[in-house]
């Protein structure tokens, strides 16, 4: 496996309602652990799921377990998210940002899953996907909600990302043309 492996998503998607829970269990996934800003919830707006993502979710609770992992400075909005699903989350900060694997491991520990049962969803190659790979998750990347972001993100990683992801095949006009062209 070389470097530029450790960017490349096993999945990407437009939404996190667009995951198929039947794949991941038939894969044997135990675990869902999922990004907050721009995965589930736009950056900076008001901790609510869209309906689709409402309904996505409750699926996946029922059937996994769900576990949120958030770069966030504060987790405010985080821990209401959370709070609000009925599931845990863990604010990753210092040592075990993502994309190191600190926080990801930490979350694997206290919902009891392994590397090979865990799946790691995030909206960011530089920090949700490199973070699950480099942990040796199954990775599914899906497109941001919003424009929205924290500065560096927009700068620094969207700007890395489309490079990454454009040179690797995986960028999300390119999937989208692909599967219209499979059609």
């Amino acid at each position: 496996m070389g470097l530029w492996d450790n960017f490349r998503p096993n999945e990407v998607v437009v939404s996190v309602a667009d995951i198929d829970l039947d794949k991941l269990e038939r894969q044997g996934i135990k675990a869902l652990l999922i990004d907050v800003d721009n995965t589930l919830i736009s950056h900076g707006g008001t901790p609510e799921l869209s309906p689709e993502r409402q309904e996505w979710v409750e699926r996946a609770v029922a059937r996994f377990d769900v576990y949120l992992v958030s770069n966030s400075v504060t987790g405010r909005r985080m821990r209401r998210l959370a709070e609000a699903m009925g599931v845990p989350g863990i604010l990753v900060w210092t040592w075990d940002r993502k994309p190191f694997t600190g926080g990801v491991r930490r979350a694997m520990r206290n919902v009891g899953s392994t590397p090979e049962t865990s799946v790691m969803i995030g909206d960011q190659v530089m920090t949700d996907i490199l973070a699950g790979n480099r942990a040796g998750l199954y990775t599914i990347w899906v497109e941001k909600i919003a424009e929205n972001e924290f500065i560096f993100t927009r700068a620094v990683h969207r700007t890395i990302e489309e490079f990454v992801s454009k040179r690797m095949g995986f960028w999300p006009e390119d999937t989208k043309e692909a599967a219209s062209d499979e059609a």
